[in-house]
This record gives C-alpha cells, sequence and structure tokens, in this order.
C-alpha cells in the first residue's frame, strides 16, 4: 500500500463533516474528482464549492494563505479572503451568468496572512465547474504569484531613474533635486523620505558655531518644510530625541538602522505627514547611510511600504538607491575641494605677508618681552621690552645668547627647558630672574622676575627652525607676594588658635556669606545634619535637611540675618533623624531638632561680610517634654478611658435593673387583675370581656414581663463575666485547660444556641467543614472548648447583631485547618498585630486521664492550626473604625453603644485569649461590604478518649448560658420561643415519657424551694436534702430493697457549697458506694453551683460528677442538661468506658 503524504494526511483528518462540503463518502463524484486533480498539480490550486463558495486548496496554495493555514480548510470563501472577496464575488457572479473562464494579470491585491496587511501581485484563472445539468457547482482557481516580478521592476525603474536625473546634477544644490525626483518615481515603496548631508562645509572657513557633526536637511518627501520631523539641523552629538540617534549609530556602524513608527523618539512626529503611494502610514522606517571612501557624506531616512516589510531585497533595493548618490556626491565635493584650495593658497600668500608686518609692529610696541633665538640659543630678534627686562644692550645683540639674560642660578633651568623645546618639541612656562635690579617706590629687589614662556617654530620638514621666548615682568607683583606671605603668616598663627577652638566645641558653628555660601563649618556642625563634603558646595545647604515645614521659616530667618545685625535664635526639625533615649528598660523616640543662634557682620557699604552661627542640639529637651507628655496624656486617656468605662457599666446595670423593677410591678399589677377577673367570673358579673379573655391575656403579659426579667438578667451577668474575664487577663489568671474535643461538633453545638434568635431576625447562618479537615483526619483534637467557643460566640453574636438590619441577612462561618501557621491572605483579612501574648500563660492539664499522661491524648502528633472565620453581609466598617477595634472598651464609633450596646470588650477578649492559644486573629471590612473576622488557634490531632476527660468552666458568654458535660460538649437547651409552646411542650412531654425522679441537694432554703417549685411544674418527682450527708441517708434508704435492680433517683442536683458534706465529698462517697455494690448502678449527678472558675470545675468532674451547670441559669438549659445526662446513650457511654 503506498505511503499518504502528510498533506494528504492532514486532508483526510479534517473533520468535513462539520464544514459546507459535508462528510468525504458523500461527496459529489465530481468534486472528488476535481480534488485529486488539484491534489497532484504541482501550481497553486483551489476550488470553491457550492452556493457559500466554501474552499479547499492544495499543498502548494499554502505561501498563498500563510499563518492562516490550517484553520480556514473548508471554510467559506468570504471568511477566508474577506480583504478582497467583494472583487471576486462580482466576478464570479458574472461567471455564473455567462460560464466562462475569468482571469487577471499581476492583480494587485491586499491580503492579512501574516499578522498585517500585504501588497501581493497574483495571475489568477478561475474555471467554472459545470454539472450534467449545466448548472454552475463551484470555481476551479489556479493563481500564481508575480509579487517579486512585479515590485523588482518597479523598485529597478526607480534605481534607472535615480541614476539618470542625478548624473545631470551640477553642484551639490541639483544633485538634492534631482536624488528626490528619482525616488518618487517609486512613491509605493518609499511613501516618506528625508536627506540630509553630513558636514559638507569643510575646511578653515567653516563657521565655528556649528557642531562638528552637524547634519542638514537637503529634501524630503511626504512632508512640507514647516513640519516638526523636517528638522533643518541635527546635531548627532547633541540631540537625543528624533532620528538624531539612530544617524548616529548609522555613522558609527556604517550600516542602515531600523525603527518602527511606535518608537517613542519619533511617535509623535508622524502626526499630519502627507504620505505618498498608498496614502498609508509607514509601520517601518530605516536611516541608510551614504559613504564615499568609508566616510559617510549624506543620510537617507525611509518611511517604506506600509504594505511590504523591510527584508533582504528591500534592503537591497535601499542599499543600491544609497550607492547610485554616493558616486555624484563624491565627485561634486572633489570638484569643489579642488576650486577651494586654489582660493584658500591665494590667499594664504596675502595673508602672510601681512601678518609678517602686524607682528613687527605687534612686537615693538608690545609691553611683553619678546625674543627669537637660533637652536643655538644665540638671539636672532629682541624688542625694546626683552633689553630693559635683561639689563642689555641691543648693540650687542650679534654676540648675546640666550642664558645672558638670567642669573647664574637659573642657567640651569634655563638649559632644561631650551632642550624641552628643541628635543621633545615642547613648550611651556616658568619663572626666571634677570641681572636688573628692581626698584619702584619703596619696593626693591636685587633683581628682576618674569613668567617666560618659550615654543618652538618648526618648518616645512617639522625641525626646530627658531624658539620663541615671551617674558612678562612681574616683579611688582613678587614683591608684593613676599610682603603677602609675611602677613599671612601673622593671620594664619591667629587662625589657627581661633580654628582649634572651633573644631573642639561641642556646638556648631559655621560661617556663610551674604547669600548662604558656607565658608567654614566645624564637625560638630557637619555632625548635626551629617553633611559630606560635596552637600556644602550650594547656597543655605542646611535647608534640604530640614522638614518641609521648617524651610520657610528659615528662609525667612536667614533673610532677617541679611538685613539685621542680630542675635537672633530659631528652633528647626531635622528631616530623617531621630534621638532616642532608654529609661527604665524603655526605649523613646522622637525627631532631632536643633537651635541657630545667627550673628551678622557688616561691610561699609551695608552689605552682608559674613554671618555666624552658633547650633546646639536640643533633641533631648524636646524627647523629655515629649515623653512627659505622653505620660501627662496616658494618664488622662486612662483616666478618661476608666470613667467612660463606669459610665457605660453603669449604664448597662441601670437599664436591666429599670426593666427588671417594671416588669415586677406589671407581673403584681398582672396577677391582681387575675384575681379580680377570677372574682368576677365565678360572682356571674363579668364586665366587658369574658374572664377567659381577660386570664388569657394578663398570662401571656406577665409570662412576657417574666421572659424579659430572665434576659435582664443574662444581660447583667454578661457584663459582669466580661469584666472578670479582663481582670483575669490582666493578672494572668485566665487558665488554658486543653481537653480531648471533636471539633465541628463542638462548634455545631454551640451555634444552636442561636437558632431562636436567627429565626426571629431572619438570618441565614451557614457552617462549611473544609475539606482539610477530613484529609488531616481531625476527628479529635487537644482544645481547650470553653475558651475556643468563646471567641467563637463573640464573633457570631457581633456578626448577628450587625447583620439583623441589612438587607441581605447572610453569615458564613468556616471551619479549616493546616499543617502550618496560615497567612492573613488565606482569610483576605489583617492580623492585629501581638501586642498582649503574656508572660507566662497559665495552662491546666492536671489529671488529664486515667494515667495522668498528656500523651494519651496527643501520641506526640505535630502542631496543627485550626482556623475559624466568620463572614457577614453587615453593614461593613470605615478604616478610622476599623482602628478601634481590638482594643479594651473600644466600639467602632460612639453611636455603636447606642445601637447595639454592648461593652467594647467582646474582640479584645477574643484577640487576648487567640493569642494566649498560639494563634492569630484579625479581619476585614469594606463600608456596605460587611465583616470578615478569622481567628486561628495552635493544637494538636488528639485520640479519642478512654472515659470523660477533665472539663473546663462551664460556656457561659454574650447573653448565652451554656453547660458543658463531662466529656467536653456543650449542652443546648431548647429556646422558648412563648408561653404557649412552652405549656403545650410541657403537656406533651407528660404523657411522652415517665415523670423523672430527682434528689435537690441545697443548702440554701430559698433556692431549694425555687428549684423544686420549677421542677414539679415540669412534672418532676422532687426530694430534697439539705447538705451532703443528708442526702447519703436518703438514697441509701431507698436503696433497701432487693427486688429494685436499677437506682431510685433518675438524677442528682447538688450544690458543692454545703456544710457538713460539700458537693465535692457528696460525690466521691457515692461513688465508693457504687464501686462497693452498696448502690446499684450509675446515678447521674449534676453539680449546681455559682462556682465559675476553671479549677472548681474541674475538680467537680474529676470527683465523678456528670456535668456542672453555673448559676444563675434558666430552668430550660438545666432540664436540657438532665436530659442528656439521663439519656441511653450517655449511659451506654458510661457503661462501655
Amino acid at each position: 500500500m503506498p505511503s499518504v503524504a502528510p498533506f494528504e494526511k492532514f486532508l483526510q483528518d479534517v473533520c468535513w463533516a462539520k464544514t459546507p462540503f459535508g462528510p468525504m463518502e458523500h461527496w459529489d463524484p465530481q468534486l472528488r474528482y476535481l480534488v485529486r486533480l488539484m491534489m497532484t498539480d504541482t501550481s497553486p490550486v483551489s476550488i470553491m464549492w457550492g452556493n457559500s463558495h466554501a474552499i479547499i486548496y492544495n499543498e502548494a496554495y499554502l505561501p498563498v494563505l500563510g499563518e492562516n493555514h490550517p484553520h480556514l480548510m473548508g471554510k467559506n470563501a468570504p471568511d477566508v479572503f474577506p480583504e478582497f472577496w467583494d472583487y471576486f464575488e462580482t466576478v464570479i457572479s458574472e461567471q455564473r451568468r455567462n460560464i466562462r473562464t475569468e482571469q487577471g494579470k499581476s492583480h494587485m491585491l491586499l491580503m492579512k496572512r501574516h499578522g498585517y496587511f500585504e501588497e501581493l501581485y497574483f495571475d489568477w484563472k478561475l474555471i467554472p465547474i459545470v454539472g450534467d445539468d449545466g448548472e454552475h457547482k463551484g470555481c476551479y482557481g489556479i493563481s500564481a504569484d508575480k509579487t517579486r516580478e512585479v515590485v523588482s521592476s518597479r523598485q529597478n525603474d526607480c534605481l534607472r531613474e535615480l541614476t539618470h536625473h542625478t548624473a545631470k546634477a551640477n553642484n551639490m544644490n541639483e544633485l538634492w533635486e534631482e536624488v528626490l525626483t528619482g525616488l518618487n518615481y517609486n512613491d509605493k515603496d518609499i511613501p516618506f523620505a528625508l536627506l540630509y548631508s553630513l558636514d559638507e562645509h569643510i575646511g578653515v572657513v567653516a563657521p565655528p558655531s556649528k557642531p562638528h557633526l552637524n547634519c542638514n536637511l537637503e529634501g524630503y518627501i511626504g512632508v512640507n518644510a514647516e513640519h516638526v520631523i523636517a528638522k533643518q539641523y541635527i546635531d548627532l552629538q547633541h540631540d537625543k530625541d528624533g532620528f538624531a540617534p539612530a544617524m548616529l549609530e548609522a555613522l558609527k556602524t556604517g550600516t542602515m538602522m531600523e525603527l518602527t513608527a511606535n518608537d517613542p523618539r519619533i511617535e509623535k512626529l508622524l502626526i499630519g505627514i502627507d504620505w505618498k503611494g498608498h496614502q498609508v502610514p509607514s509601520e517601518e522606517f530605516v536611516v541608510v547611510p551614504v559613504k564615499t571612501e568609508d566616510r559617510t557624506v549624506a543620510f537617507f531616512i525611509f518611511g517604506i511600504n506600509p504594505y511590504r516589510r523591510l527584508q533582504a531585497p528591500f534592503r537591497e533595493f535601499l542599499q543600491l538607491a544609497a550607492e547610485v548618490v554616493a558616486p555624484q556626491i563624491l565627485n561634486l565635493r572633489l570638484a569643489q575641494e579642488v576650486e577651494r584650495r586654489h582660493e584658500l593658497a591665494t590667499r594664504a600668500q596675502l595673508d602672510f605677508k601681512r601678518s609678517e608686518m602686524r607682528f613687527t609692529r605687534f612686537a615693538e610696541r608690545s609691553i611683553v618681552s619678546l625674543a627669537i633665538s637660533d637652536v643655538e640659543g644665540r638671539i636672532l630678534y629682541a624688542n625694546d621690552a626683552w633689553y630693559k627686562f635683561s639689563g642689555l644692550s641691543p648693540s650687542d645683540q650679534h654676540s648675546l645668547s640666550w642664558v645672558d639674560s638670567v642669573i647664574p642660578e637659573d642657567i640651569d633651568l634655563l638649559r632644561q627647558w631650551q632642550d624641552q623645546v628643541l628635543n621633545k618639541k615642547k613648550g611651556g612656562t616658568f619663572q626666571v630672574r634677570s641681572k636688573e635690579p628692581f626698584r619702584q617706590g619703596q619696593m626693591y629687589s636685587d633683581h628682576r622676575t618674569g613668567i617666560c614662556a618659550c615654543y618652538s617654530d618648526l618648518n616645512e620638514a617639522g625641525e626646530v627652525e627658531s624658539v620663541m621666548i615671551l617674558i612678562m615682568d612681574i616683579s611688582e607683583l613678587k614683591w608684593t607676594e613676599q610682603q603677602l606671605l609675611l602677613r599671612t603668616k601673622g593671620l594664619e598663627e591667629s587662625e589657627r588658635k581661633y580654628r582649634n577652638y572651633a573644631e573642639h566645641c561641642p556646638l556648631g558653628i559655621v560661617r556663610t556669606d551674604g547669600e548662604g555660601y558656607v565658608q567654614y563649618g566645624n564637625d560638630a556642625w557637619r555632625a548635626f545634619y551629617g553633611f559630606t563634603p560635596d552637600q556644602v558646595l550650594d547656597p543655605q545647604p542646611w535647608l534640604k535637611f530640614l522638614e518641609e515645614s521648617d524651610v520657610q521659616p528659615c528662609i525667612k530667618y536667614f533673610a532677617h540675618l541679611q538685613k539685621h545685625r542680630g542675635p537672633e535664635s530659631i528652633e528647626l526639625q531635622l528631616k530623617n533623624k531621630t534621638y532616642t533615649i532608654t529609661e527604665d528598660g524603655k526605649t523613646a523616640t522622637n525627631s532631632a531638632y536643633i537651635v541657630a543662634t545667627g550673628f551678622s557682620e557688616f561691610k561699609e557699604d551695608g552689605t552682608v561680610d559674613h554671618i555666624d552661627f552658633w547650633v546646639t542640639d536640643i533633641s533631648g529637651q524636646k524627647i523629655a517634654l515629649e515623653v512627659l507628655r505622653d505620660k501627662m496624656e496616658e494618664a488622662i486617656r486612662v483616666k478618661t478611658q476608666q470613667e467612660r468605662f463606669m459610665d457605660m457599666i453603669s449604664h448597662e446595670i441601670r437599664n436591666p435593673l429599670s426593666a427588671v423593677l417594671h416588669c415586677s410591678e406589671e407581673v403584681i399589677d398582672a396577677m391582681k387583675k387575675a384575681s379580680t377577673a377570677l372574682d368576677f367570673s365565678f360572682g356571674g358579673a363579668t364586665p366587658g370581656d369574658s374572664a377567659r379573655e381577660v386570664l388569657k391575656k394578663l398570662i401571656t403579659n406577665t409570662v412576657d414581663a417574666a421572659n424579659t426579667v430572665v434576659y435582664c438578667v443574662q444581660h447583667q451577668k454578661q457584663i459582669v463575666d466580661d469584666v472578670l474575664t479582663v481582670s483575669k487577663l490582666d493578672s494572668d489568671l485566665l487558665m488554658v485547660s486543653p481537653v480531648p474535643v471533636q471539633p465541628m461538633a463542638l462548634v455545631r453545638s454551640s451555634l444552636k444556641i442561636f437558632e431562636a434568635e436567627l429565626r426571629m431576625t431572619d438570618i441565614n447562618l451557614s457552617i462549611i467543614e473544609d475539606n482539610s479537615l477530613a484529609v488531616l483526619g481531625l476527628g479529635w483534637v487537644l482544645l481547650d472548648p470553653n475558651r475556643f467557643l468563646q471567641i467563637v460566640i463573640n464573633l457570631v453574636t457581633n456578626a448577628i447583631k450587625f447583620t439583623k438590619t441589612s438587607r441581605v441577612r447572610k453569615i458564613t462561618v468556616t471551619v479549616s485547618a493546616l499543617t502550618s501557621r496560615p497567612p492573613a491572605s488565606q482569610f483576605g483579612v489583617e492580623y492585629v498585630p501581638l501586642r498582649y501574648t503574656p508572660a507566662n500563660p497559665v495552662i491546666s492539664l492536671e489529671k488529664p486521664s486515667s494515667t495522668g499522661d498528656i500523651n494519651e491524648f496527643t501520641g506526640w502528633h505535630s502542631d496543627i492550626f485550626l482556623s475559624f472565620s466568620v463572614k457577614d453581609t453587615g453593614k461593613g466598617l470605615k478604616n478610622n473604625e476599623k482602628a478601634l477595634l481590638f482594643n479594651r472598651f473600644a466600639q467602632a464609633n460612639p453611636k455603636t453603644h447606642i445601637e447595639y450596646g454592648g461593652s467594647g470588650l467582646g474582640l479584645f477578649i477574643s484577640r487576648q485569649i487567640t493569642e494566649m492559644l498560639g494563634g492569630e486573629i484579625g479581619m476585614a471590612s469594606e463600608p456596605g461590604s460587611g465583616c470578615t473576622f478569622a481567628f486561628y488557634v495552635k493544637t494538636q490531632k488528639s485520640n479519642p478518649p478512654l472515659r470523660s476527660p477533665t472539663t473546663t468552666e462551664p460556656l457561659i458568654r454574650v447573653t448565652r448560658s451554656l453547660s458543658l458535660t463531662a466529656d467536653g460538649t456543650a449542652v443546648v437547651p431548647l429556646e422558648v420561643e412563648d408561653a404557649t409552646t412552652e405549656i403545650l411542650e410541657d403537656k406533651r412531654n407528660t404523657y411522652t415519657r415517665s415523670p423523672r425522679k430527682v434528689l435537690v441537694v441545697e443548702d440554701n432554703l430559698v433556692n431549694q424551694k425555687v428549684l423544686c417549685k420549677q421542677l414539679r411544674n415540669r412534672d418532676f418527682v422532687v426530694q430534697t436534702a439539705n447538705h451532703g450527708r443528708d442526702a447519703i441517708e436518703v438514697m441509701t434508704s431507698r436503696n433497701k430493697y432487693p427486688s429494685q435492680q436499677s437506682p431510685y433517683f433518675d438524677v442528682v442536683l447538688c450544690d458543692i457549697e454545703m456544710p457538713v458534706m460539700d458537693g465535692i465529698k457528696f460525690t466521691e462517697e457515692v461513688r465508693r458506694l457504687e464501686a462497693d455494690n452498696e448502690l446499684r448502678g450509675h446515678i447521674p449527678i449534676i453539680g449546681v453551683t455559682a462556682n465559675v472558675r476553671c479549677k472548681q470545675i474541674s475538680i467537680a468532674i474529676e470527683a465523678g460528677m456528670d456535668g456542672v451547670t453555673t448559676k444563675p441559669y434558666r430552668i430550660q438549659e438545666l432540664i436540657a442538661h438532665i436530659d442528656r445526662v439521663c439519656s441511653p446513650d450517655h449511659q451506654e457511654e458510661l457503661i462501655t468506658t
């Protein structure tokens, strides 16, 4: 079987069913034949089939499509050739009408096949495909790419015209015009051009103001002389914009340089150009150097055809254009140079004669001594000034030598310079002394002193022909210099003493002139500002080291000293410099401050001679003042905070008390009215409504009032709990007691306490358990449930508080875990900085299990970070409100307490507890977008407990009261929404279960009476005992009957603090009697106490109690706790353990 070519394989793999052709097996036989014919053709061939003109092509057609292959195979021709389909649609329509072949010769088409529109030329032929029925089915297209031939012909014609026109030029101006005329013949390839000449004016007559690499604009195409891009002069050494950098690079490398239209150096210059040819802006530009004998003489700047790219043939065309012009430039410039040099030679002869005459007159009249000697040192010529300086006579000129003019001590110096001038041909200046004495008034010297300059005159062979000697008499200056040296020595001694004092002075000392330029500054002054040597060169250099607010006052201060003698002082703050002190282990940092005192000295004309400044560092005094001010403000702030807190606590306590008082009065009044209604009912004289309706309404009001009383008590209890928690935190007495808990069970059970409030406020609370809990296998973890839930309930309570007034009411709680500390970005929050971590956090791990070994729980597992986030749809917080959160007694703004209540301690407590548990807490919020609070704590993976582990204190939180059972699970009471529901529920329970028998052990008779009454009202069988010993006797007496297989009492409610025998000893005794079979079964014991400290609760659980409920509590909470410890599941768990 013959192998299949790659393109044929591609054609077979095309999914033709998704194209207008349809599946290949359903193709028209005529189409099949034509496709096979097309595939064997080596010319570019395409077939357009059907009314949609779907296209199929052979492998030779691929260069026509370029990057459009392969995704155009099988597409409709209008989609394949959108640029010029309108033309061919007309051609095909005409072909359908007359059924004949249509063709075109060197037809220009604009096609986008390589990411840009390309100018292409094709010979094409469209042969009609006609079916047996004579209908036009499609076109068989044959094309031949003639682009290269057309473009090459066009460019060759342009080069011929360029050669013809430049040959006619007689001078450079005509040449530039003829070059542009020749280039205009090909405006399609060159729609834009600039022509610059380089350094055309060469020689000594060139203007000295022109730069060496100056380019002059000689002509242009596509722009006018006023356009910004047509710059008349370009300085290649200094211009940094436009085409200058590219021209300089082309000059250095000798090659053409390319630029694009989006180059920032030329992008803005291309606006307003009248593009030739296709009248479309060029995308590419090229700088072409025109070189003659390896020297660049001109530059072409071409904007090339926008429908072509700068490829090898195009480069060759541009290079040929430059090579055509270069010889013409060389010929014309050589002719000009020959003419110019002839003119220079003639002018030089005349100038030499004039120069000789002028030199002679100059030398005779000059006060500068001038002499010319031969190579032997003999004087050939000397003016009168030289003879006067040397003390020699002109009549002895024929026998005089150069060395005769100086004293013997300077002869060796003179010979050294003579040797340097003759051998090295290098001149120079030096001092010489003549034999002639100097005397002028009081000034006298044994010899004259002069500055001598000697230079060699060279002949055409480059050899020294003579030596020119110039001497300037400085005898008077020399005498003055010696006198100044004597006086300067005395002044230097005086200045040395002053400078020594200034350098060792601890104060900053600086002297400036009248404009502020520093004349002197000691080290202390420089140290104040941190000056480097180059930073004191500007006037008033200290200004840049001052804070912005002090700059203008300092300028005004200096201006005042320019007019007044002083002294004047000013206090200034230095920029980026601080001063730090440490006291009692605390570090305080403040900005650096100085005091400058200035004194001015004035000249006789009233102008400033100099200004002296004494600068003193007062940073220590300023920071001491700041520390004292901070301490005073802190004391005032603490006092104000305490007063505000006491006002808030007073308000929070008084409001509930008022409600309690009013509700109590309402209960009394309601009961009186109920009694009156009963009298009327039984007396047969019921006024108005029936007695039944009156009683029902009164009872309802009474229940509402009682519920209000309960809420107020709980609210007061929350305030007290927050204050006690803060007190424990301040004293580092808050304990962390980790026990094995199930994190999701703990969270779900604790959040059930919000169900009634969520229903009432129509808030949707969703709990998300992240997959990470299952991946890490966190069934049990070692955690303090009380502290953990204290944070959880605080955050959820706040979320409910601020969400219940929103239009969208939704709260999302997410629980997850990681093996490393989670970054704040994971929750989209910003953590609060760790500031309140106690020095020694108290961790209670006393007797964590029957073995007393904490490893029984952890199994040496690595740390796990349990995270919890609460996201609500509340009103959100502003930045200034967020800054106040997590601080003691702080709320978002003063209106928060008025609208929502609270003490401002919840988030502060949550922050402290989070840090105690090894974690961090943070939040994120935007106004109107709700808040997200998130925290994490450090824990460890734990094994399930072998028995009921120790627990911590009951979980009592904001307006909530929870009880904690011995396995660390929160007991959630049933929320009673109204009195009717509670009554109906109690009635239903009467028929669904037998009354439970409860033993109440309480030494307070009032509490005992109230509790028993509440239980009996709910169909409990209640017996009492006044202390533990009394309760033991009651229990043993009820256990005397042998036929009794289970305990008589279902549960025992026991106070802890009692006389005779307290609750702890009572529980231990009961468990001992059960172990000795003196009491049958296991009697659940629930501690009912006001002791809420962690250690007290732990002792109670260790003694054998099944749970603890703290006072005050609601009766429904206690009943829920009873139901739990009496449930069959709890009893089975105890038997298993």
